[in-house]
């Protein structure tokens, strides 16, 4: 048994402009913040941790990427990945089938609605059979029984938790 580890996290609350009036340069609102030091929380506990983080490049989600790294202790290189922004599921897919073999844990940092597409396909087999609701810093955490990453393929996953940072809000530690 090979088992290897995905989280995939959607970026957490954005401001809706930027200085520039460009979509990808929209920083983090302070709500997002926010969400960002609940989510964490059970992304800390899990059995490994993340060892591969690749994110897209707009400002919302390198924010969201280096907070996270930050408070689960990550302290490796991160993948800024071009082909995460606006992505369909599909090229989602085919980016974690390329990570390098080496990685136990990758967690994934994106944009709606990809990554609750990919979340659903992973899940369900297809992108479209599963209404999932992905919220913004939305955490989904998955179990993989495969030996590379290119053996990844929709439906192969085991969803371990599906989280949204509403959900934690007033447990003890929140």
């Amino acid at each position: 048994m090979n088992i290897r580890y995905l989280t995939i996290l959607r970026h957490a609350k954005a401001k809706q402009t930027s200085a520039s009036g460009g979509d990808i340069d929209r920083p983090l609102a302070k709500s997002g913040f926010k969400q960002l030091q609940r989510i964490s929380r059970p992304l800390a506990t899990v059995k490994e941790a993340p060892d591969w983080i690749v994110s897209s490049p707009a400002l919302r989600t390198r924010q969201t990427a280096e907070k996270v790294a930050e408070l689960i202790g990550y302290s490796r290189n991160f993948g800024w990945n071009d082909r995460i922004y606006a992505a369909a599921p599909y090229t989602l897919l085919n980016i974690l089938q390329e990570t390098h073999d080496t990685a136990h844990h990758i967690l994934l940092i994106g944009h709606n609605p990809g990554v609750a597409q990919l979340v659903s396909g992973l899940c369900a087999g297809t992108d479209g059979r599963m209404n999932v609701r992905f919220p913004t810093a939305g955490l989904a955490h998955f179990e993989v029984d495969i030996a590379r990453w290119r053996q990844l393929h929709w439906g192969g996953c085991e969803l371990r938790f599906l989280l949204a940072p509403r959900f934690l809000k007033g447990l003890k530690g929140s």
